[in-house]
């Protein structure tokens, strides 16, 4: 008589199946799928997101960040950030200050030199950021794209007056509330700038106007800054102007096709 073959071992533990793809733990309870797989979403992922969100945000600050500030506005647990910080600090993408703030490190200061120095417009501009500066006293500006709703300054040569425009580099502009960002949607007016004064500074005045890459896309835009009282009615209609030209032979540079006949 032939012998009963003895049921597999995971036939006896619910919510296994048959198939023998599942193991088993050593005490004969099933092994779970990892919680990642769970949620639908890989764990090393997410916390490199999250890693990425905390530099962005330093990258914005202009003074050291505490660990309940980057908490709050990364909406998430004090322990996470707290976490996530020490393997950045250990790595050099973020610094401790004597205060007990954190603030950007060298590594990720390296980064961001390698990519803004690899950009052809970054380097185009130098010349014509001095020019615009020179011709009208006040600080010119290169501004992009950072997103959708977002621009940010690459560069900028600042005013030699005692008196001027605060240096934004690196902070996100939001578009649709500056004149860099109006210009890079082209909305400018018939004259190819545009003027915004009282936007995010109470007092400061900006004219902006568009770059033109290869393809004719905008791909960043020119802008000259100042306190208001400084910047009259025709001082905005002659810095519109020179901010024009500046943009379009910063664009010719750049290989931009001939717009209306002009480069």
């Amino acid at each position: 008589m032939a012998k009963k073959q003895a049921a597999p071992l995971t036939a006896s533990i619910p919510g296994i199946p048959r198939s023998g793809a599942a193991t088993v733990r050593g005490r004969g309870r099933p092994r779970r799928p990892p919680r990642a797989v769970l949620r639908g979403e890989p764990l090393p992922v997410r916390a490199v997101q999250r890693a990425f969100v905390l530099l962005a945000l330093l990258g914005q600050q202009r003074e050291p960040a505490t660990l309940s500030e980057l908490a709050r506005t990364a909406a998430l647990p004090v322990s996470t950030v707290a976490r996530l910080l020490a393997t950045l600090e250990q790595t050099g993408f973020v610094r401790r200050v004597a205060t007990g703030g954190y603030a950007a490190g060298a590594r990720l200061l390296q980064i961001g030199l390698t990519a803004v120095r690899g950009l052809t417009i970054y380097d185009l501009s130098e010349t014509h950021l001095l020019h615009l500066s020179e011709q009208s006293g006040e600080t010119a500006n290169l501004a992009v794209r950072a997103d959708a709703s977002h621009a940010i300054y690459l560069r900028q040569h600042v005013s030699a007056h005692s008196i001027h425009h605060a240096s934004w580099l690196g902070r996100l502009l939001p578009v649709d509330k500056t004149a860099v960002g109006q210009a890079l949607a082209g909305r400018v007016n018939s004259k190819g700038f545009v003027a915004r004064s009282d936007t995010l500074e109470r007092g400061v005045t900006a004219i902006a106007a568009p770059v033109h890459g290869p393809g004719g896309d905008i791909v960043a835009a020119l802008s000259i800054t100042g306190p208001s009282y400084r910047i009259s009615e025709s001082d905005i209609h002659r810095y519109g102007t020179l901010v024009v030209q500046e943009a379009q032979h910063t664009s010719a540079a750049l290989g931009a096709p001939a717009r209306g006949g002009k480069p």
